[in-house]
This record gives structure tokens, C-alpha cells and sequence, in this order.
């Protein structure tokens, strides 16, 4: 049917010429050309510039190869096919290849074999993309891949394949213009995508390094070793595939971003047992995920495990941000003191993530466990915000600390290097969501900010050694629902003021003389919603709009000072108005007496209602913090302790009723 066939010297497409006809088609729209009879073609094989001559009835093309630059790496040399592009120039030496391209057009390089001594450099005005296939290379001399232009370059782990990169561990390059610092070095954009898998190791210095930005789509990249950053670049964007980081090595880093860290979609999981360094008193912390502007989550999954010293799974000098997706950290390793460059002593602590400035968590599921000593959940810097006023995917959030503090002077009462669920240096916005924080070392506080702490919904609940929320200014819960219970400590303690004007709040301390509710300054004002409180110390109401009522404290000197009411622990407190509950909660005060604080917009001024002890009522109608506060339902094996009547409260005027 066809004459001769010529491949045009660009490789763009394919001519078909008989006597006057005459017509060209792009190679990629090609994929098979079948001939009535016997035909003789020329064809260009394993770069011979001779054309061999072949006789053939028909011509099969992969479309994959169209256009592609094939290398077979061997040990000693490397297989060079389909050489003939005329704005490509290829160079080899043993098992190191040179491939210098010119122009505007776009190439691509299939690269397969096994070497354990060969590079690839490329040096290309244009995009060039990488098709990775089974390819095992391990140069001794520097970087195993080099892109030595700032043009864009695409890396395909071609699909079922697994492809091992191993650079050396000292470079010795002849070229004076190679900057390469990595297994897999480009001046230039990196993209990852495929199906297959890339194990990448840096033993000079990164595994991974672009010096503009890095984004991965799809594939299996493994990071085994770094000597120092796992993947470095300037911006970081995910949108699919795995990645997985392994850190042994001190002050490393598993990800290294110098401006944004962006997660949409696919997996990252990492395990680091490297250690921080001091050097001259300033620390470089062994961190998995690093950006030292802003990290943002909107999908994808992080697992990320550290057992070193001072460990970082996420550190951010910047703003983080969390709209969704999984984030599953866990630090063991310990903090510990040290001298800073100031000569002063300082404290060092693991940590799941600390960001210098801002922390917003939008949606999401999140969950970080922290078990060495001053062991931290959430820090910021500045502001921490959960939920947002317009309640679209509400975040779940549960964190876990079980360290102790790194010193502890039980004599004093100092503590120093604490663990902490959840930390803000300034402000403490919650506004919906579920957040569970827990902590079972000496120490351990919930929720503390230096600041003010404001909840508007949501659903909170901290079970801690220490205090479960503690404000350095002033604590104002407007809406939601707060669960406190501290074993050591107050369960809601501020320096400065608290205020309750709506939603449902219970808090419980468990042993010595601490409060439920402590105002340093004296400022506790229940302005609304529910409050149920039980603690082994009295309780100051400034004032209310509700009736309430707080047991009575008589340190007048005469008789035994009234501290409260014998109760047992693990029963059930009822608040009952003619035999019927109200309200229970149930009482893990361990003190000989515990103190009472209720308020609800259900209590009518100057009534007596009573207070009992019983079992878990059954038939309630609703229950909060797993059934611990329930309100109605049937009484169960209930014991008459006292009669109390409640009464709002204005101007610190309260009148105990006897």
C-alpha cells in the first residue's frame, strides 16, 4: 500500500510518500502500520548511524517509547538506543551518561538496568520526562540522577516496576558546574507520578532535592536513608501516591520545606529514632515533616512514629493549617534540661506538632500520642483555633500524653518541662468539633494558654493529672459542651477570670484541697447554661444569673470547719426536686468531703432541692461525657445527704442555707 516510510529527523511524526502522494501524521497518533504486500524499510537500531535495511509486512509501535530516548544501564556501560533526535546529544563514560538537549522540544528518557557504579545527568533547555523502569543505579562519584537546567522535569515510576537510587557517599565531580546535593538532584520543578516504586537513599547529604518545588501525584517513593533532609525543596505539594520516610540519623529531617508544605491527597508515613543535637547551646531537633512558612492538610493520610530525643514529627516556623484529611502521630522519645546559648538552663521536649505562629483545624480526624518525659500534644505559638463559626466538617481531635515533667520537686511544687495535650502561647478559640485530651504523668495539664481561652461549641473533655484547663487571663465559655476531671490539680483553673454564659459544663477534681472551678482573681461568673461542679475545695461564686449553689466553706475557727460533704467515690451525685433527678454526675472526688457548684436555668430562686448519692440512674433522657452527666432518669439506691436552696447570686451576696 505505502512506498518507503520515513522517520523525520525530529521524530515528530512519520511520512508516508508513493509517486505524488505525499502525507505526515503525528507519531503519537500512530500505534500500527500494516502493508499489502512485503515492503523494504529502513530502520535505525541500537544507535548504528547506518540505516539497517528489513523486509516486513508490518510495523507495531508502543506509543510509550514514541520519541524516547532508551538507556540500558549495565555494569562497565550503558546500552544507548534511539539516539537520533537532532536536538538531542548524548555522552557516555563507562556507566555515566551525559545527555544534553537544545530547544523547545519536550523528550522523554526511559532509563532501565543495573549499575553499581553510573550516573545520569541531564542537561536539558526544555521538560524532560523520566520513565523510571526497574532501573538500579548506585553512582560513586555524586548524585545518581542530576538535572543540571531550572526547566521542569517529570519522573514516572513506569507501572509494576521498582527502581533503587543510591548516591555516593563523598561527590568527587569533575564538572565544576554540577551543584548537586542529592540522590536525585534538580535545579528545576520536580513531579513524581506512575505506578510503581522508587527507594531512594542519600548518603552524601538529601535523598530528594530540587532547588525550586516538588509534587507528587501517584507511585511509591521509600526514602531509606538521608544524611540530612529525606525530600528538600522550596514548596511541597501532594496530591496522591505514598511516601514513606525512615530517619535514624541525629537532626535530620524526613520532609524539609523552605516555603509551603501542601497535603490533598494520597499517604505519608514516617519513623525517625534520630536524636535533636546542641551545638554551642543552640538544638537542631531530628524532624519529620519541616516547613518554614505554612503547612496546610486538606486530604491524605500522615502516620508518622518518633523515638529520639526532643522528636518532631511536625514542626512549622509559620502557620499551620488542618481543613481534613488523617493526621496519626506519636512521639516516645524524652525531653530533657540543657544549657542555651544564653548560659541558662532550658528545657528540651518532644513534641507531635509545634508551630511558631498560628495553628487553624477546620476538619479532619487527628489523633497524637506523646510518652517521653514533657512529652507535648498541639503547640502554637500564637493562636489556636478548632471549628469555625460556620460548622462544616467538624474536626476530631484526641491527644495523649503520658510522660511526667523533667524535673519535679514535690517539697516546692516546681515543675519544670510539663507535659501538655494541647497549647496556645496566645489565644484559645474552640468553636466546634470533638476534642478528647487525656494525660497520666506528673504534670500533665490538658489544655493551657497564656492567653484567653474562649469555647463557643463544640464538644470538649479532658481527663489529666493535672489541671485540665489552665488560662493565664481569663477562661469565657459561651456554648458547647466541657469536661474536666484532674486528678492532682483544678479541673478549670485561670489566673485571671472565668465566665460560663451558656452550654453544658462539669468539672471534678480529685484529690487534695483544689477547686472545680478556681479563679485565681476571684472572678467566677455564671452567667448561663448548665454547671455542675465537684472538688475537694470551695468554691467563690462572684456572681450569676441563674440560681445556683456552692457548698458553704466555715473557716470561722469555731467547732470543725465545714469542708464539704462526705461522699463516696464513683457513685452518682443527684441534684433532686421532689424525688426527682434534675441532674447527676457522677463523682470521681476521691477527698474525704467534696464541694458542690450547680447552676441551671431550670432552678427557681430561693427553692430547696437536695442532694443524694446513688447508683447510675436508668431512663434518663439525655447524658453527656459518656454517661458521666445525665439529666432526669430514674433514681437507683439513692442516699439523702443534704438540703440546699439555690439562689441567684448578685455582687459576691451569697446567703448559705443551713
Amino acid at each position: 500500500m505505502f512506498g518507503n516510510v520515513f522517520k523525520s529527523s525530529a521524530q515528530e511524526r512519520i511520512e508516508f510518500s508513493r509517486q505524488w502522494n505525499h502525507s505526515a501524521y503525528p507519531v503519537s497518533l500512530i500505534d500500527s502500520i500494516t502493508t499489502f504486500q512485503e515492503n523494504v524499510f529502513n530502520l535505525y537500531s541500537q544507535g548504528k548511524d547506518v540505516p539497517m535495511v528489513v523486509t516486513a509486512d508490518s510495523l507495531l509501535f508502543n506509543t510509550e517509547l514514541a520519541d524516547t530516548l532508551v538507556l540500558a544501564f549495565h555494569n562497565g556501560y550503558v546500552e544507548v538506543n534511539n539516539p537520533h533526535l537532532e536536538y538531542i546529544e548524548v555522552m557516555t563514560d563507562a556507566a555515566n551518561v551525559y545527555v544534553r538537549s537544545y530547544g523547545e522540544q519536550p523528550f522523554v528518557c526511559r532509563a532501565t538496568g543495573i549499575s553499581d557504579d553510573g550516573r545520569l545527568i541531564i542537561d536539558a533547555d526544555t521538560i524532560c520526562t523520566i520513565l523510571l523502569s526497574d532501573l538500579q543505579l548506585t553512582s560513586k562519584t555524586g548524585s545518581a540522577i542530576c538535572l543540571k537546567q531550572k526547566q521542569k522535569a517529570n519522573i514516572i515510576m513506569a507501572k509494576g516496576t521498582t527502581n533503587i537510587l543510591n548516591d555516593a557517599p563523598e561527590y568527587n565531580l569533575s564538572d565544576s558546574t554540577d551543584t548537586s546535593n542529592g540522590c536525585i538532584y534538580s535545579k528545576g520543578s520536580l513531579s513524581f507520578s506512575g505506578a510503581g516504586t522508587l527507594n531512594v537513599c542519600g548518603n552524601f547529604r538529601h535523598a530528594i532535592a530540587s532547588s525550586k518545588n516538588i509534587t507528587i501525584d501517584e507511585g511509591n517513593i521509600n526514602i531509606l536513608c538521608t544524611q540530612k533532609d529525606g525530600i528538600h525543596c522550596d514548596k511541597y505539594k501532594q496530591e496522591g501516591g505514598s511516601v514513606k520516610l525512615h530517619l535514624v540519623k541525629d537532626a535530620t529531617k524526613g520532609i524539609k520545606v523552605k516555603e509551603a508544605f501542601e497535603l490533598k491527597g494520597g499517604c505519608i508515613e514516617g519513623d525517625a529514632s534520630g536524636n535533636l543535637t546542641i551545638t554551642d547551646g543552640e538544638t537542631s531537633y531530628c524532624t519529620l515533616i519541616k516547613s518554614d512558612v505554612s503547612f496546610q492538610l486538606e486530604g491524605g493520610d500522615i502516620h508518622l512514629k518518633h523515638t529520639g530525643k526532643g522528636g518532631r514529627c511536625i514542626s512549622v516556623d509559620g502557620d499551620l493549617s488542618i481543613a481534613g484529611g488523617l493526621l496519626d502521630l506519636e512521639c516516645h522519645g524524652d525531653g530533657d534540661s540543657y544549657i542555651n546559648s544564653a548560659n541558662e538552663t532550658d528545657y528540651y521536649t518532644p513534641k507531635c506538632v509545634t508551630v511558631d505562629k498560628s495553628i487553624s483545624i477546620t476538619g479532619g480526624n487527628i489523633h497524637c500520642l506523646s510518652t517521653g518525659l514533657g512529652g507535648k500534644g498541639l503547640v502554637a505559638g500564637s493562636s489556636l483555633t478548632i471549628g469555625n463559626e460556620g460548622e462544616q466538617e467538624l474536626p476530631l481531635i484526641r491527644i495523649e500524653t503520658k510522660g511526667e515533667c523533667i524535673i519535679n520537686n514535690q517539697d516546692e511544687d516546681l515543675r519544670f518541662g510539663c507535659p501538655k495535650g494541647i497549647k496556645a502561647n496566645d489565644e484559645l478559640h474552640i468553636y466546634g468539633g470533638v476534642i478528647l485530651v487525656s494525660t497520666t504523668g506528673m504534670g500533665g495539664e490538658g489544655l493551657e494558654c497564656n492567653g484567653a481561652l474562649y469555647i463557643h461549641g463544640g464538644s470538649l473533655e479532658c481527663n489529666t493529672f493535672d489541671d485540665g484547663i489552665n488560662v493565664g487571663q481569663s477562661v469565657e465559655i459561651s456554648g458547647g459542651q466541657v469536661y474536666c476531671y484532674s486528678i492532682d490539680n483544678d479541673g478549670i483553673d485561670s489566673n485571671g477570670s472565668i465566665t460560663i454564659s451558656g452550654g453544658i459544663v462539669a468539672s471534678v477534681n480529685q484529690s487534695k484541697p483544689n477547686e472545680s472551678f478556681d479563679s485565681e482573681a476571684g472572678q467566677l461568673y455564671l452567667l448561663g447554661g448548665i454547671v455542675f461542679g465537684l472538688g475537694s475545695s470551695s468554691v467563690d461564686i462572684a456572681a450569676s444569673t441563674f440560681p445556683c449553689y456552692s457548698s458553704p466553706f466555715n473557716d470561722s475557727g469555731e467547732g470543725v470547719p465545714s469542708r464539704g460533704l462526705i461522699l463516696t467515690d464513683g457513685k452518682y451525685v443527684y441534684i433532686q426536686r421532689d424525688g426527682e433527678t434534675i441532674m447527676a454526675l457522677r463523682n470521681d472526688n476521691q477527698t474525704f468531703r467534696t464541694y458542690i457548684t450547680i447552676m441551671s436555668p431550670s432552678f427557681v430562686d430561693d427553692e430547696e432541692l437536695t442532694i443524694s448519692e446513688g447508683e447510675c440512674p436508668t431512663d434518663f433522657y439525655s447524658s453527656f461525657f459518656n454517661d458521666r452527666l445525665i439529666f432526669g432518669g430514674i433514681p437507683q439506691s439513692t442516699i439523702l445527704k443534704t438540703s440546699i436552696k439555690v439562689q441567684t447570686i448578685k455582687n459576691n451576696t451569697y446567703e448559705p442555707f443551713n
